[in-house]
């Protein structure tokens, strides 16, 4: 296989994504470009330091972005505006004509990097709606790699991608790519719906289209986590320590309740099941607490503290109408955990709720069913809109605006056998097993290689067209 050269936003941070970035290139080698999380002031017309290092199996390159870069860039721009349209609430996103221009600073400076120490025969992997831009400016400067690039979103329905001002821009700046990777095939769908109502194009091949004189293959590759480094966590003392402080301080019916914190997150549906839960079942009183994971770190900074507020609120209120002195239902814990610690405290809930209004990928809800116990493992209930419901078999799979439902999902996660716990436990495993992130990996970079080979084909054809008949079908 030719190099790979990865690209993504933020390699500084200790996540699952970066878990599986960095085990994707010790296992096939190349370099990894990003942010190095330093946020640093830069002269207009001074070139950005960039930092190469040797790490073995792979190499990486960083560099730092400008307070523009970050606040307007990436915390509006990205967050206040792309965020919510993604998520199909268009009604909340915000643009500024500033916010762009930075996003379109951190695109450049990241092609620029990828410039800088591409060889002709690299290939290029691009990550996320951060770096959606990116391949406009590779193109322009006379890149011919094949650059791929994965969307972690969903891809919203009908036109509301079209709620961005300059979503023609974007747009335009997408088909650059030679392959756009999806997590689901209802996102793929919803793309090439999109596009055939937007633009002139001609199916070539499978889920291959000739798009303003440029080849671009769309498919799906549902990413995977990688089961190493779940091993490596459950092996650590703090995991340990974590799962046994709270199998004794919690009840023995810990429903664990976390994700990204933002207005798709449902959290006010899971309170409400819980109240509902409560109703119907009174035996859950004083025997059972719905921990919510609500560190500052899982939402956006500019959300942060708002939701937080929130979320304090509507627990406050509940534990004050259903609790007692000795008794809390929900428990809201608000401190960052590291990675190890959170290991501890999924493997030790008996069910995880992981109920998103809208999802990308639910790296959550394939991390708590690798982490389980396989001799007494929990259960899985989760949002059919979730972005891994699609490859979760063995999940308990709920509507998330329906309290009754995800009630009555609870209540059923709590009663099974361990038998029955151990069937779905075991069909999810085997998921896990067969679409890990070498598996994800592996996929999309044969198809981005075969791709090259296939256009050289295709316009190896079109030349000959034009030789017989004076121009191509379009």
């Amino acid at each position: 296989m030719s190099g790979l050269i990865l690209v993504s936003h933020n390699q500084s941070k200790r996540t699952t994504l970066s878990a599986i970035y960095e085990s994707i290139l010790s296992r096939c080698g190349g370099l990894w470009i990003s942010w190095n999380g330093v946020t640093e002031a830069q002269a207009s017309d001074a070139l950005r330091a960039l930092t190469f290092r040797q790490n073995g199996q792979y190499d990486t390159l960083s560099f730092a972005l400008t307070p523009g870069e970050v606040m307007e860039g990436y915390h509006d721009y990205i967050h206040k505006g792309l965020w919510p349209v993604f998520h199909q609430r268009p009604d909340l996103a915000q643009f500024t004509a500033s916010g762009r221009r930075e996003y379109q600073n951190i695109n450049e400076t990241y092609a620029r990097a990828i410039c800088e120490y591409a060889m002709p025969d690299d290939i290029i992997w691009i990550q996320d709606y951060h770096l959606l831009a990116c391949a406009r400016y590779v193109r322009e400067a006379g890149l011919t790699n094949q650059v791929g690039f994965f969307l972690h979103q969903p891809f919203p329905s009908g036109k509301v991608f079209e709620a961005v001002p300059e979503w023609r821009w974007l747009a335009e700046s997408l088909l650059c790519y030679d392959l756009i990777g999806f997590q689901t095939v209802q996102d793929m769908n919803n793309f090439v719906v999109w596009l055939e109502g937007e633009f002139r194009i001609e199916h070539t091949g499978i889920n291959t289209y000739r798009v303003q004189g440029r080849m671009v293959r769309i498919g799906v590759f549902p990413v995977g986590i990688d089961l190493e480094d779940v091993r490596c966590l459950l092996d650590s003392n703090s995991c340990e320590f974590m799962e046994q402080q709270c199998l004794s301080d919690l009840p023995g019916n810990t429903v664990l309740s976390g994700g990204h914190l933002d207005d798709s997150a449902g959290l006010p549906y899971r309170i409400s099941a819980l109240e509902v839960l409560l109703r119907t079942h009174p035996s859950y009183h004083h025997n059972i607490t719905l921990l919510q994971l609500a560190s500052p770190a899982a939402g956006h900074a500019h959300q942060s503290e708002e939701i937080s507020q929130r979320l304090e609120s509507h627990c406050g209120e509940f534990n004050g109408t259903h609790g007692t002195l000795d008794w809390y239902p929900v428990s809201c814990l608000t401190r960052s955990y590291s990675r190890e610690e959170q290991a501890g405290i999924y493997r030790a809930s008996r069910v995880a709720l992981v109920t998103p209004l809208s999802s990308g990928m639910g790296l959550m809800a394939k991390m708590y069913v690798a982490l389980q116990n396989p001799d007494n493992p929990g259960v899985l209930v989760l949002s059919k809109f979730a972005g891994a419901a699609e490859q979760m078999d063995g999940a308990i799979i709920v509507n998330p605006y329906d309290p009754q439902a995800i009630a009555n999902a609870l209540h059923t996660a709590l009663s099974l056998s361990l038998r029955e716990r151990r069937n779905l436990h075991s069909r999810l495993m085997k998921g896990l097993h067969l679409n890990g992130c070498h598996a994800w990996a592996e996929r999309f970079l044969s198809v981005l290689e075969n791709t090259a080979v296939e256009m050289e084909c295709v316009q190896s054809e079109v030349a000959k067209s034009l030789l017989y008949s004076g121009r191509a079908r379009y």
